[in-house]
């Protein structure tokens, strides 16, 4: 009787599941973990001249991560540090590798050293709206995204007494709160018995008098793709058309100097537009870009998420992989971190991509 009158007012209470998701019952904090890997040593010993073999698991430490929610757990960030190379030898100092947001059903991933932005499915937030009455009535993200675990024992962690719960022969979990305490992978033998562990993510330090930055939930990564992906070709029509002052035209002789994350636009010699980011400059001057095309109609044509190019390059953007490229097909040269337009087309820095805020001014009429 009383699981069907929780059923009736939850039907009543529901309203807005993503004003209810609050897998956390602290609202806000920080947590820094340690990444754990384990390394084999083998050997042998010798006890009373017998010689035997023996294999043990050495742990160290891979990663630093420090993890930041807000809201109960509705928005969350953390920071991603290598702290040792494979094996174990300390790096001389930390170095941050990557980035992680979770904000609505989005994960967003950032990738320093791609400079790149995944963005995949929150399948929490996902498993526990579309499983909404049953997550209200058992109260626990752990129980609704694994169904079928139940906790079955505490242990204590940094002074917390964390529930455990054994997920499956691979993996245990440890939770406060439902924040994560310690998170457990194991390896095992081919009918499933546990060996022993082979990954670990333990905390190390929990605050939750923190107080949080509202600006780690918007990171200037994702601002910068936000721009980019608002640039369609009616967008970039626009701003060709109507809008260059938000632009620094290529001189056709000198051409321009780029620098990381720049944002350009620009007219091809078949008179399709598009867009382009600079994701890098090597020391040897080799530029990774990514870019869209759009044909004068508006519609998506090519797309590469990374492509290089080697310095002193023509490039013919309409076919860039063609290297036989007629003299009269090419866009652009690419030398010495310098942009140099050909044929006379067409080639926009953003602005706004070298600003702070990334964001484009919008238009006021003058009266």
């Amino acid at each position: 009787m009383k699981k069907i009158l929780q059923l009736f007012f939850l039907s009543i209470a529901i309203s807005s599941f993503s004003q209810d998701f609050k897998p956390y019952k602290v609202k806000s904090g920080k947590i820094v973990y340690e990444k754990v890997r384990y390394s084999t040593h083998s050997g042998f010993s010798s006890v009373n001249g017998i010689t035997t073999s023996y294999s043990k698991q050495v742990p160290y430490v891979v990663e630093q991560v420090i993890y930041y929610w807000d809201e109960f757990g509705d928005i969350a960030f953390e920071e991603i540090y290598q702290v040792s190379k494979f094996g174990g030898k300390p790096l001389p100092e930390k170095v941050i590798i990557a980035e992680r947001l979770w904000v609505d059903e989005h994960r967003y991933y950032f990738d320093f050293k791609k400079n790149k932005i995944s963005d995949d499915p929150y399948h929490l937030r996902i498993k526990c709206r579309e499983k909404f009455q049953y997550y209200q009535i058992i109260d626990s993200w752990i129980e609704t995204l694994y169904m079928g675990t139940e906790k079955s024992g505490t242990k204590e962690i940094l002074g917390k007494n964390a529930d455990y719960y054994k997920i499956d022969k691979f993996q245990d979990l440890y939770a406060w709160k439902g924040l994560i305490l310690k998170d457990e992978s194991f390896s095992t033998t081919i009918k499933g018995k546990r060996l022993y562990p082979n990954r670990t993510k333990i905390a190390i330090e929990i605050d939750t008098l923190f107080k949080i930055n509202k600006k780690l939930f918007k990171p200037i990564w994702l601002k910068r793709e936000k721009l980019y992906n608002s640039l369609n070709g009616n967008k970039i029509g626009e701003l060709l058309d109507a809008r260059q002052d938000l632009l620094y035209q290529a001189d056709n002789l000198k051409g321009f100097q780029i620098q990381k994350n720049d944002i350009l636009v620009f007219v091809t010699t078949k008179l399709n537009l598009g867009k382009l980011q600079i994701l890098n400059i090597d020391k040897n001057n080799k530029l990774q870009i990514k870019y869209q095309l759009y044909t004068n109609n508006g519609f998506e044509s090519d797309t590469r998420d990374s492509f290089k190019i080697k310095d002193s390059s023509f490039v013919n953007m309409d076919n860039i992989t063609d290297k036989k490229a007629a003299a009269t097909e090419l866009d652009f040269k690419y030398e010495n971190t310098q942009l140099i337009p050909q044929n006379n087309i067409g080639l926009y820095l953003l602005k706004a991509s070298r600003t702070k805020t990334l964001e484009i001014k919008k238009y006021r009429r003058k009266h």
